[in-house]
């Protein structure tokens, strides 16, 4: 009877094993999709699914990938799992801030205050939160608390020049900017700020802190358009030319920097036929730049090609038909042509 049996026996031990086989499989597979330190998280918590840590770091993830649904869900675990740590508390501030749920955002940093007196990375959430708000009162005495803890903080110096900004008061703005450089020679948001500041007065210096905040980040596109766009206000066709160009270099799709050129090329220069080439290239990248399709109408109006000035001027009517200038324009060609 036993030689019988072991047969069966055996059916059941490998039964077992190709179950056994296929849930590791599915478990492999339901992480697939994951990156692989995010499903390395998830394997922890199999194992661990009592360590708050490993929480946070899938709220992290979550936040990252814009999973705010599912980022609150697994810091509100962590928080579950130990209450008494004020960073999970200010990582739900994070998530609440992501989701636009303010009032519980400031709740939260009030909590983790309440919990931790010493966190200047409260004080300054919630003093950014103040100044969102235009509570300039109120951000100035958070910033107040954050320096008292660390004098040399140079995010407080840096939202502080934010609120003095807002309150009109630029001296004292450029003061807590440079405060905030002298506190971290590569404070970007901080030259970049200075630079801003010295533009709206038309002030050189402007180029300075621009070519600052540059030495950091050569390729941020935004940060050259605006030290283009400076020298174009102030009459510096060429640097705005070769500052544009080198955005055509990043990106050669950037809409504005091929109409800028454009401009310079059809106002300041009277190149037409290089303007077309810019205006055209915009409308390439953007069909409904309805500034570029106009000027491109003008500069075909001054190389007396009309026909081509008519066509854009009336597509600039397609795409808002109560843009004036392109009425204007047709009204002009409509005497120059007789009709």
């Amino acid at each position: 009877m036993l030689n019988h049996k072991l047969p069966l026996v055996f059916l059941i031990i490998c039964s077992i094993s190709l179950v056994g086989c296929k849930n590791t499989k599915q478990k492999q597979d339901a992480y697939a999709h994951l990156p692989a330190e995010v499903a390395e998280v998830y394997k922890q918590l199999e194992k661990h699914p009592d360590n708050p840590s490993l929480y946070v770091q899938l709220t992290d993830y979550y936040i990252s990938s814009n999973l705010l649904d599912s980022a609150l869900n697994n810091i509100l675990m962590a928080i579950r799992l130990d209450s008494t740590h004020s960073d999970y508390y200010l990582k739900l501030s994070d998530v609440y801030f992501a989701m636009q749920r303010i009032d519980e955002t400031e709740e939260i940093l009030e909590k983790v205050i309440s919990m931790d007196k010493s966190n200047k990375e409260a004080y300054l959430k919630l003093a950014e939160l103040h100044f969102l708000h235009k509570r300039y009162k109120e951000a100035h005495e958070q910033l107040n608390a954050v320096l008292s803890i660390d004098v040399f903080n140079p995010k407080a110096y840096f939202i502080r020049g934010w609120v003095y900004k807002e309150e009109g008061d630029t001296t004292a703005a450029i003061r807590s900017y440079l405060t905030a450089v002298e506190q971290n020679p590569d404070y970007f948001e901080a030259y970049e700020e200075l630079g801003i500041v010295y533009h709206t007065k038309r002030d050189p210096l402007a180029v300075s802190y621009y070519k600052n905040a540059l030495n950091i980040q050569p390729e941020n596109t935004q940060l050259l358009y605006n030290l283009a766009m400076y020298y174009q206000e102030v009459g510096d066709n060429d640097n705005a030319i070769k500052n544009y160009q080198i955005i055509l270099q990043i990106n050669p799709k950037h809409v504005f920097a091929l109409h800028n050129i454009g401009w310079i090329y059809m106002v300041k220069q009277q190149k037409y036929e290089e303007a077309v080439a810019f205006f055209t290239k915009a409308i390439e990248a953007d069909t409904n730049y309805i500034e570029a399709v106009y000027n491109r109408g003008l500069a075909f109006e001054s190389l007396k090609r009309y026909d081509n000035a008519r066509q854009d001027y009336a597509y600039s009517l397609k795409l808002n038909d109560k843009y004036m200038l392109a009425i204007e324009g047709l009204n002009r060609l409509d005497k120059l042509q007789n009709k």
